[in-house]
């Protein structure tokens, strides 16, 4: 991944080299040469980039939001900006018009240059002057750091998911079925209004990760895990969140509350919406030890992937065979 740090002038490149080694030279427009916009004093050069003084990286403070590119286009935009707004009302941090215009006009520039890939976007609290964990009362003394990282990929699917038909002209990527696994490592609970963040604060995430890539020693096929909260309820995927289906009722898709554990995926928004929008809207129902058994079809989601339908789980011992007949492309 290419990575760029957002200023006054443009994007600053972290690197003066790309992967494949060409000049990574940082990229400008009249839009921005024009704008009085004032970003601190650490986004004036990419080599602070790495200070210990950044507050992102001692203290988890800040979030971040990953966009799937599809033909140089920034899948479900309106959903991650949305994401961002919120996540800096929760986070109390600084982020003006000028800023959020300036970040997204360049994730687009670099969507369309990636054609196919990745957009990350990273954001963090300016450096205080305060000790510690503290940070100024004043909104305007909390200025957003940002950064933004591209990658070019090919095609992040060949399909889209048929049974959701969105109405807005924007796609819903589909990956083949996969196998998943439930997983014995529990996600970490957090308070308002924290919860359903996907903050920089994600050590739970990286040692369930770990937890899934030494299942794979054993299932190379292996995709994804099904994770729990810290009561014993299945939450959401290592890198996704779930819906599900049941024998009694094949009718109806519920998707696991968010509450106090997980991450309010952008994806889990645009399916919910989209499912309401047709009539059949997701109910969130707690999905127990009790109900695996008795689940029929399961998809994962994420903002790059798209949907993941799932055909078998692994409980243990048991192989849990589930339906793909919904996920038929055309």
């Amino acid at each position: 991944m290419i990575w760029y740090q957002l200023s006054a002038t443009g994007l600053l490149p972290f690197s003066d080299k790309q992967p494949d080694g060409k000049s990574a030279a940082p990229i400008k427009a009249s839009l921005l040469a024009q704008s009085n916009t004032s970003l601190t004093e650490h986004a004036n050069h990419p080599s602070t980039l790495i200070a210990p003084m950044l507050r992102g990286l001692a203290y988890g403070d800040g979030f971040f939001t990953t966009i799937g590119v599809d033909q140089g286009q920034l899948l479900w935009q309106s959903y991650h900006q949305q994401r961002v707004q919120q996540h800096c009302q929760a986070l109390q941090l600084c982020y003006p018009s000028a800023i959020e215009q300036q970040l997204w006009y360049y994730a687009s520039q670099l969507a369309q240059q990636a054609v196919h890939g990745i957009v990350k976007i990273i954001i963090s609290r300016q450096t205080q002057t305060l000790r510690g964990y503290a940070y100024d009362p004043e909104l305007s003394h909390n200025t957003c750091l940002i950064w933004l990282g591209v990658t070019a990929t090919a095609p992040l699917a060949d399909a889209h998911a048929p049974f959701l038909s969105p109405q807005s002209g924007q796609v819903i990527l589909q990956q083949p079925p996969v196998m998943a696994t439930c997983l014995s490592a529990r996600l970490a609970s957090m308070p308002a209004p924290l919860a359903g963040l996907k903050s920089l604060n994600r050590l739970d995430g990286v040692m369930i990760a770990g937890e899934l890539q030494r299942h794979k020693l054993t299932y190379p096929d292996l995709a994804e895990g099904l994770v729990a909260d810290l009561v014993g309820n299945w939450t959401e995927g290592v890198m996704s969140n779930v819906f599900y289906q049941l024998h009694s009722d094949e009718t109806v898709w519920y998707t696991p509350p968010l509450d106090a554990a997980g991450v309010k995926g952008v994806m889990r928004q645009v399916i919910m919406d989209q499912m309401k929008a047709q009539g059949r809207p997701v109910i969130e129902r707690t999905l127990q030890n009790g109900d695996l058994l008795d689940v029929s079809t399961m998809f994962f989601c994420n903002a790059v992937r798209g949907v993941m339908p799932v055909h078998t789980l692994l409980l243990g011992d048991q192989r849990l065979a589930l339906s793909v007949s919904g996920f038929e492309t055309r």
